[in-house]
């Protein structure tokens, strides 16, 4: 399909589309003055509010991965839409509808497939998934390089990195510091901690999230995540990447260079704000969002991470001390079952800290060649945890 793209409306795909990210991607998209057009919306489970975007959005394709109710959405009808289910159909999706952007909201290593389909087909990739990175950063650092695709970040921190950095020389870069809330249970004790309930762990205090992001938020195994993927996207030595509890949640990012200045990204904690800058590549689009007020917030501290209480950096510090290996398969794997198991009630909040440790533990690290070992060790991984809880 041949077209001009100066003139055209943007083609984009919303892989996740009724989670917390691709909900707010369509928000996004509505109030944008420039013409969008949602080709391909795809969901996990959930058929009604995906049938529901669908309706208002009347994209070409929509895709489920395994559907909660596969009677409603096999009879549905749609003009001009094309209704499948399963994984390949998404993969094949990307392929075939000549799209401008696909912007990954799936949430856990269920994305991984998708964002490296998007970049062997030379599309750019908008990344919320920061699985794929944690878990195969070599491999989509890889295949963008020879399509020429481009990975741009959708993580509040991430994208504010990438903004403070600008064009400038990566020799220049002292350290990067990436802020966490602390989560829910900040100024907690280990003792405290042994009897949280799933809903207070549910309840951050600045973001809305979904479930799986949230529990990690309030274990800082999110940090974690972000702190491989900011290794993974902006190339620095696990020395160059430190985190600073900031409760919040203002400042996202802070860039320290070598002539002893630092660069910092501050706004609302409002995920609609990233995602715009990723969908308009970049420009500052107007939008709404609620103005930055820092006479009203008053005051803005930040402490260090309390690692005694929430150890998840240290557990974590051997996947950064072994880039481009399977190690961060099996993070991303263990800590998954292990939130999956806390939410059923299965595993307690401190056990989840156990279950990654011994994952990690019990791995001989491989050098990451491919994607289907990434799968396997995944795989491998979540059978081993679940085999130690259930």
């Amino acid at each position: 399909m041949n077209r001009d793209r100066k003139t055209a409306q943007r083609r984009i795909a919303i892989l996740g589309s009724t989670g917390s990210i691709g909900s707010q991607a369509l928000e996004v998209m509505a109030e944008a003055q420039e013409p969008w057009h949602p080709v391909l919306l795809t969901a996990g489970k959930r058929v009604a509010p995906l049938l529901q975007q669908v309706h208002q959005q009347q994209p070409e394709c929509c895709v489920i991965i395994d559907p909660d109710d596969l009677a409603t959405f096999e009879t549905a009808e749609v003009p001009g839409t094309n209704f499948r289910v399963g994984e390949q159909h998404q993969l094949d999706a990307i392929a075939e509808l000549d799209l401008d952007l696909v912007l990954n909201g799936i949430t856990g290593a269920a994305g991984l497939r998708a964002s490296i389909a998007t970049l062997e087909a030379g599309i750019d990739l908008a990344l919320a998934n920061k699985e794929s990175l944690v878990t195969a950063g070599a491999l989509l650092k890889r295949c963008a390089s020879a399509s020429g695709a481009r990975i741009i970040p959708v993580d509040s921190e991430h994208s504010a990195v990438m903004q403070c950095i600008a064009d400038s020389d990566p020799s220049a870069i002292r350290r990067i510091l990436l802020t966490a809330s602390g989560g829910p249970f900040r100024g907690m004790t280990r003792d405290q901690l042994k009897d949280v309930t799933v809903e207070q762990a549910l309840q951050h205090p600045t973001w809305k999230m979904g479930p799986r992001i949230s529990i990690d938020s309030a274990t800082l195994f999110n940090k974690v995540l972000e702190v491989i993927e900011a290794r993974e996207l902006f190339g620095l030595p696990p020395d160059g990447i430190e985190v600073l509890v900031h409760p919040q949640s203002i400042v996202h990012a802070i860039v320290e260079y070598q002539d002893g200045s630092s660069i910092a990204h501050l706004g609302e904690p409002d995920m609609r704000v990233p995602i715009r800058h990723a969908l308009h590549q970049g420009t500052r689009a107007a939008g709404q969002f609620q103005p930055l007020d820092l006479v009203q917030r008053g005051q803005l501290t930040f402490e260090q991470v309390d690692a005694a209480t929430f150890p998840a950096l240290e557990i974590a510090q051997v996947v950064m001390d072994h880039p481009g290996t399977t190690l961060g398969a099996v993070l991303n794997a263990a800590d998954e079952e292990a939130v999956a198991g806390f939410l059923s009630g299965s595993v307690g909040f401190l056990q989840i800290y156990q279950l990654v440790e011994k994952a990690l533990q019990q791995h001989s690290p491989e050098d990451l060649v491919s994607l289907e070992q990434v799968i396997e060790t995944d795989r491998e991984t979540r059978e081993r945890v679940r085999s130690w809880y259930l």
